[in-house]
């Protein structure tokens, strides 16, 4: 098991700890028996993750996830990698529909200034972009804002997790699974049941990101 799965128990029951909260509350919470965090081997699942950002949104997730930046948010923050802003961190929302839902030329540098502007919630954010299709319902509707993260896929990949995977065919917002018997690719599923998983091989995979946090729409599907 990877060093920074295992240490997600750590960082949750340091949380805890700090919310002056047991364990038995914490899980009860988020739907799952008592035993859940003792039991746990590796890393949140994408729905534990989804449903903790939604009862503890103070909590910073890429935090409890991989050790990155502070425990908690601090709402009233004001300076960020994209430039300051009250209440949060200014960064480019990033018009992927109109580019063929290709982000690496944006990536690359290509009129970030262009970009619209939005306040992102969480330090650490590269771009925000805007989720279409109903692929990931009942987790995340049409229209929420992902607030994402370059990741080196080479080093890390936490399976099981919700990551937005940019690829030659377009951007991807899916639940990343390794393949066995094929270790260059990867099998993208969605959390939908009408949408079968996708198999997507390596050398068609631009970039893959993680989601540092979302601002749910409604659905309009």
């Amino acid at each position: 098991m990877n060093d920074k799965e295992s240490n997600v128990k750590e960082r949750l029951l340091q949380f805890l700890k700090e919310k002056r909260m047991t364990q038995t509350e914490f899980t009860k919470s988020i739907g799952v028996s008592s035993t859940y965090i003792g039991a746990m081997r590796k890393s949140l699942s994408s729905d534990k993750v989804m449903k903790i950002r939604e009862l503890y949104p103070e909590l910073n997730t890429s935090w409890l996830l991989y050790g990155d930046g502070d425990m908690l948010i601090d709402p009233n923050s004001n300076t960020g990698t994209g430039g300051e802003a009250p209440g949060g961190y200014e960064v480019p929302l990033l018009p992927v529909a109109a580019f063929a839902g290709n982000l690496q030329s944006w990536s690359d540098g290509f009129a970030l200034s262009q970009c619209e502007k939005i306040i992102a919630p969480v330090k650490g954010v590269d771009f925000a972009i805007r989720l279409s299709g109903d692929s990931m319902e009942p987790m995340l509707h049409n229209g929420s804002t992902l607030f994402i993260k370059r990741i080196n896929e080479k080093a890390f990949l936490p399976w099981g997790n919700m990551m937005v995977v940019d690829t030659e065919n377009g951007v991807l917002v899916k639940c990343v699974y390794p393949i066995p018997d094929y270790p260059d690719a990867i099998e993208a599923r969605s959390i939908n049941p009408k949408y079968p998983p996708i198999r997507i091989p390596g050398e068609s995979i631009y970039g893959i990101y993680r989601i540092l946090s979302t601002t749910t729409a409604y659905s309009t599907m």
